[in-house]
């Protein structure tokens, strides 16, 4: 594991101590999944957590995002399936997202007992409060138990529905260098270079070589699906104040929206100058291309 420098260790109430942290970590199984995510700046609530997930009248209310506040120097508990990952700052998300530490409460116990009542009674009342608070329960039953279910060493906080950051938001990437977590802390895009082979677009840095190949990859699928207006044939009339082509002209923002889909809005501006330095109109390859099958 990369080294976990001294300022990163406790909280500000209790600096470097060792048993604390200020981070939350989210966690995933591959680069690519977090690539994924830091191209849209979206972790998606794909699955309902909490002690009323099972009720099916609130079940999509109980889908939330999972990250772990367990120290940076004892991750590597946690990244045996998970070795990537992205590091916020735990008050930030407190304050910007209403991240909640997840309140593990035993059963048997009367407070478990007193939860599960309140639950049963709410069933058919959408609008009961208690539905506010059951997305950061968990039960824990014993090891010994016949129902046994014990997380409370994963220090789990959560944020109801998805995560929309920003790419300010994220103090960290974690990596996993031969199994073990390091901590990448220059948090960039990356910056654009035009090849002097081919003039094609490269991408310089980032996250991630991961990511930079992925920004690469994105580019190159653009350019497989988008012709610019001047290689096109595209004539601007100056008489009508428009474009003359064979095919529909698209502008480079909704040329990216139809090959890439949402994109963080610090990629997308990005990108997007990047592109207008070559055009600021594109044409569909397809569609060219079966024009000029019928010319």
């Amino acid at each position: 594991m990369s080294e976990v420098k001294p300022g990163w260790q406790g909280t500000t109430q209790h600096g470097n101590a060792s048993d604390l942290s200020r981070w939350l970590v989210h966690l995933t199984r591959s680069e690519e999944d977090l690539v994924s995510i830091l191209k849209t700046c979206i972790i998606e609530a794909r699955v309902p957590y909490g002690a009323g997930r099972n009720y099916s009248e609130v079940r999509n209310r109980h889908r939330s995002v999972c990250l772990t506040e367990i120290p940076l120097q004892e991750l590597s508990r946690m990244t045996s399936k998970r070795p990537w990952g992205i590091v916020f700052d735990k008050e930030r998300l407190r304050a910007k997202f209403n991240a909640q530490p997840v309140w593990y409460v035993s059963d048997p116990s009367p407070q478990w007992d007193a939860l599960a009542t309140a639950m049963a009674e709410a069933r058919d009342n959408k609008h009961s409060p208690i539905w506010k608070l059951t997305p950061f329960v968990d039960r824990v039953g014993s090891l010994q138990g016949r129902n046994p279910n014990d997380w409370r060493w994963e220090r789990e906080w959560r944020v109801l529905g998805n995560l929309e950051f920003d790419l300010a938001d994220v103090a960290m990437i974690v990596a996993d260098s031969d199994g073990a977590p390091a901590f990448l802390e220059e948090v960039s895009l990356g910056v654009p270079w035009v090849s002097r082979e081919d003039s094609s677009i490269r991408w310089s840095g980032g996250f991630t070589q991961g990511w930079e190949d992925e920004i690469e990859s994105m580019l190159e699928r653009f350019h497989e699906q988008f012709l610019s207006g001047d290689a096109a044939g595209v004539v601007w009339d100056r008489e009508y104040q428009t474009n003359f082509s064979m095919v529909p002209v698209l502008e480079t923002a909704d040329a990216m929206d139809e090959a890439f889909g949402y994109l963080a809005p610090e990629l997308q501006q990005v990108l997007e100058e990047t592109l207008d330095k070559t055009s600021t109109i594109w044409c569909r390859m397809y569609e060219l291309s079966q024009v000029y099958e019928q010319s």
